[in-house]
Order: structure tokens, then sequence, then C-alpha cells
């Protein structure tokens, strides 16, 4: 009975968990391994969300990139009512006035228009530019390495869901070979039964009955499993509930080779996203160290200004000892520094990021070893699943001519049920448990893939 169990739950926790499909609904527009992959890679949330984060950091380094740009500033206004502001018609000084201009608010009232416009052209920023740039540009690779691995976790989601489906299918055939062998020796029993054989008991009749039984309810959880392991493919590869989706079907291969380690572990560390997102984290937070120690220097720019005011109510004397605001025309062009004097701030804001390059060398040390031990355990894996399914290969063939054996034995008279009985169950158990080695094998192999850096 244990052995019954151990190959319906092997069906049933591999297809929950890896997103297994029931056979049946196969078609010409079945989906491969390489196009669920293709698609997970692009529809899967996770690596939206990756590359949503990727071009945000491309925009933040075109926006480091143009800071070397003129910056505008304009101010356009519209003022009324305006006082009047005139000289009478040919007026020695500057007294002769009009009236109208000799109180607030009297006489001719008009309207003012006026804008100014500066600008602030950069021109050296004792390196806060450059490193500026140099951090963006490693926050862009570090997010295009985060894509990456997000790529990499679909591509290992889908690809377990589909060797997943390719096992369940085994699984189911193995069943549906233990439930035609079953009805075989129930009608066997009941003939002997009637017949009142020494062969076959009442008890042994019963068990076969109850593992019938047993095997049907297992059946039933196995395609309510599936179901919401399908469920959870969809949402890998993008497919919406109202569209059919139909898997190839394929037999599973044998365990690939055992991949050399320290060629493995060297390309990992080379090609690992995690690991190059953890290099360009350090050289981001080298350049934001040198981008604070900068900011203790001041920016020398070119700067430059005009103004032009305008007031329908106010004449504007011809004589450079008179300044009237009304109407102006001013412009200028100069070369500035800027800076600031919080020198004690700007020193701890160096050691904070001297504190945040330390705790970033920390995580590439971390992100190393723990490659290291990934990759380690995955390779453990696979060499486990190697083994197993030896071992288990030749107990399936050993099962199976056990129970061929006893089968002909128990049709014959010659044998008795509790014999095949215990042939059957072995089968059964050895079989499964080949399936299960099988999908650890790919499994593992497509763990030692992403672990060393993707397909």
């Amino acid at each position: 009975m244990r052995a019954v169990r151990a190959v319906l739950a092997a069906a049933i926790a591999v297809s929950s968990a890896a997103g297994a499909q029931i056979p049946g609904t196969a078609g010409p527009a079945a989906l491969t391994l390489p196009q669920l992959q293709e698609l997970a890679r692009k529809n899967d949330p996770r690596t939206g969300i990756a590359r949503a984060q990727m071009e945000g950091a491309r925009a933040k380094r075109d926006e480091v990139y143009w800071s070397l740009f003129p910056t505008f500033q304009t101010t356009l206004g519209v003022a009324g009512p305006t006082p009047e502001a005139r000289l009478n018609p040919g007026a020695r000084s500057l007294l002769d006035v009009t009236p109208g201009s000799r109180c607030w608010f009297c006489g001719h009232l008009g309207i003012g228009l006026g804008a100014t416009i500066s600008m602030t052209l950069p021109i050296y920023t004792f390196g806060k530019y450059t490193a500026g740039k140099s951090a963006t540009d490693h926050l862009v690779g570090a997010m295009t390495a985060l894509l990456q691995r997000a790529s990499d976790q679909a591509t290992f989601d889908v690809t377990k869901a589909y060797w997943g489906y390719q096992t369940a299918r085994g699984a189911h055939d193995s069943v549906v070979d233990v439930r035609k062998k079953l009805e075989e020796a129930k009608k066997r029993a009941k003939k002997l039964l009637a017949e009142e054989s020494d062969q076959i008991s009442k008890s042994d009749a019963m068990k076969l009955d109850y593992l019938a039984e047993e095997i049907e309810a297992r059946t039933a959880e196995a395609e309510k499993g599936a179901a919401l392991a399908l469920t959870a493919i969809r949402l890998i590869i993008g497919t919406p509930p109202e569209e059919s989706l139909v898997i190839a079907e394929e037999k599973l291969p044998p365990p690939p080779a055992q991949p050399n380690e320290e060629e493995v572990v060297r390309r990992a560390l080379e090609r690992r996203p995690e690991a190059r997102a953890a290099l360009d984290q350090v050289g981001a937070r080298r350049a934001l160290v040198d981008v604070e120690k900068a900011r203790l220097f001041p920016d020398v720019a070119i700067v430059g200004g005009a103004t032009a005011n305008y007031t329908s109510s106010a004449d504007s004397p011809d004589t450079p000892f008179a300044n009237n605001p009304f109407n102006q025309r001013t412009a200028y062009v100069a070369l500035g520094v800027q800076g600031t004097f919080d020198i004690p701030q700007k020193l701890a804001r160096i050691r904070q990021a001297e504190a945040e390059l330390d705790g970033a060398l920390a995580q590439q040390r971390g992100a190393e070893q723990l490659i290291r031990l990934e990759l380690r355990q995955a390779l453990s894996d696979l060499q486990e699943a190697r083994i197993r399914v030896d071992r288990y290969t030749n107990e399936t063939a050993i099962g199976k001519q056990l129970a061929v054996q006893a089968s002909f034995a128990f049709d014959s008279g010659l044998g008795e049920a509790r014999e095949l009985l215990e042939d059957t169950l072995l089968w059964a158990r050895a079989d499964g448990e080949r399936f299960k080695a099988l999908f650890d094998a790919q499994i593992a192999w497509a763990a030692v893939q992403k672990a060393a850096g993707g397909l």
C-alpha cells in the first residue's frame, strides 16, 4: 500500500510543485520547453518589474549625463494698474513731471509687462560630474544584472513546470498499468473464490479492492493538484484564463553528465547576475564616495541673465543718472563660483558613503559565498539524482519481471495472490521512484545552469 501511495504521491507532488498537466490536451499548437522559457522571460511579472527598474536607472543616467547642459530660469509677469510716471514735454529736470505723477495712483494708470531670464552653465565641478556618471553607469549595470536574475528565475520555474508535466504524464501511465494489473487480478480472484480455491483468501481479495479504491482516490487528488498547478503556469507565461494552454508531451530524458565543478564555479563567478550586480554596487558606492568628496569644492560656471520691463504709463528718461525700474533693459554674462560652507555636514556625509561602500564590499563577498554554496547544492542534487535514477531503473526492471512472473503463476494456478500483490507493489514503488528521480535530475540540471549564470 505504501508503494502505491509513493507512486501517486510522487505524481501529485511533482504536478503541484512544478505545474504539471494531466495528458489528453496535446494538439498541433502544443508549447515546447524553449517556447515556454521564452514566454516566461517575456511575460513573467518579475521580469516586467526588473525591466521597469532598469529603464528607471537608464533615465537616471541620462539625467546625470545632461547635468552639464545649461539651465534656464524664466519669469514672466503682468502687473496693473501701474501709476503714472511721465515727464512734461520739454522737461529739463527729472522733477519736471506731469501732475498725475505727483501722487500714487493718480492720473492715467497703465499696465506693466516684465521678463527675467537667468542661465547657468557648469564648466568645472571638481569631479562631481565624472563620479556621478560612473555611479549611474554602475546603477544601470546592476539593474541589468537583476533583470537577468529575474529572467533566469522565470526560466527555471517554467522548466520545472515543463518537466513536472512530463513526470506527471509518465506517472499517470504507470498508474494506468497498475490499475490494469489489479483489474485482471480482481477478476481472477473472483473466479478463484467462486471455485473455493486455496490459492486466494477473502482477505487477499479485499486487499485488492482496497488498493483499487486507493488508486482511484489518489488519481482524483492528482487531477485536482494538476488543475491548480496549471493556473500557476498561466501566471508565469502570461496566458489569460480564457485561452487554452497545451503543453507538448516528451519523455523524460536520462540525467545529463556531471559537469566539472571547478569550471562551473569559474563560470558562475563570471556570469552569475548576482555577482555582477554586487560588483556594480561596489563600483557605484565608490563613485558616490568621490561625489561626496568633490562636494567639498565649489562649482565653476558661466552665469548670465537678462531683464526686460515695460510699463505703458511710464517714461524712460534718457540719462545715466536715472534708473526707472518700470522700463528696464539689462543683460549680463559672468564667470561665477557656487558653493556652501557646511564643511562638518559634508565630512559626515563622506563617512556615511564610506560606510555604505564597506557594506557593499561585504555584500559582494557574501554573494560569492552564496553562489558557491548554491552551486555545490545543485551539483550534489544532480549527482544524487543520477545515482537514484540508475538504482531505481534497475529496481523497476526487476520489479516488473517479478510482477510478470507472479501474474503468470497466479493465472496458471501455481502462485498465490499474496505473491502477486507483493511483487506488484515492488514494481509500482520502484517505477514511481524512478520517475521522481528522473524529474529531480532535470530540475537539478536546471538549477546547475541557473547557478552558473543562465542557460
